[in-house]
């Protein structure tokens, strides 16, 4: 088949070869670039992680589909040049592998990830670590989306109530009220949090940059992380430790 495909991570394998983690309109696929790293390999180059290619991939018996052949569409050479968008972009591409499931179709995924990178290769380098970049945090939350693991973050999630809205519990849903937050367990939170993930769940990611003040990329962090841990048991590397 041929497809469309970024890069989300490589692997030596053998004397040669390259197990990839390519995402793609059709969903996360493994693949292997046999003879990649060999000196007269013309796919070596284009195989790196955040280049999006239109890419050959001939589906076999096991798990890894073998990769024919690649070309480059976009190297999103802006992440190269600058160490800080290199971490940056490290973070999508490590949320996009560890959140989305295999061969689970999804265009907007894919196009999310496409536009993260492309944002994140134009960009000028925030204030605090990249991690806590308000385009890598817009990324994150809207890939909760497209994996069906949005939380509650406008009510409370036990009894409905706007606000104010003081705890989150990943296991019940959601943010919570004072009255809620005790019997559900909830980790008391920033409400300042609660609101950055909710406007960056609403606004396109262009405009994340306006959507998260400082203070609160800490907790919009944690909050994400929370969701990945109590639902796929996933705990991002890039991530500070919840």
């Amino acid at each position: 088949m041929d497809t469309e495909a970024v890069v989300l991570r490589t692997i030596r394998f053998g004397e040669a070869d390259v197990v990839l983690a390519l995402l793609t309109p059709l969903g996360r696929i493994p693949a292997i670039a046999k003879g990649a790293r060999r000196p007269r390999s013309r796919l070596g180059g284009r195989l790196q992680p955040g280049v999006r290619c239109r890419m050959s991939l001939v589906e076999g018996r096991g798990e890894l589909a073998t990769l024919r052949g690649a070309s480059v569409l976009d190297a999103h050479a802006g992440l190269w040049v600058e160490g800080y968008r290199l971490r940056a972009a490290s973070c999508v591409l490590e949320a996009a592998l560890r959140v989305l499931p295999e061969r689970e179709p999804g265009d907007a995924a894919y196009n999310l990830v496409v536009r993260a990178l492309g944002l994140l290769a134009a960009a000028p380098p925030a204030a605090g670590p990249p991690r806590l970049d308000p385009l890598v945090l817009g990324a994150q939350a809207k890939l909760l989306v497209a994996a069906g693991l949005l939380p509650q973050l406008g009510s409370c999630v036990g009894c409905g109530a706007p606000g104010p809205l003081v705890g989150f519990s990943p296991r019940a849903g959601g943010a919570c009220c004072p009255a809620c937050a005790g019997p559900s367990g909830a980790e008391r939170v920033d409400p300042a949090a609660l609101a950055a993930l909710a406007a960056l769940v609403g606004r396109p990611l262009a405009d994340a940059p306006g959507a998260v003040e400082p203070r609160a990329a800490g907790g919009v962090e944690r909050l994400t992380g929370l969701v990945l841990r109590e639902h796929l048991g996933v705990t991002l590397r890039s991530a500070a430790p919840l």
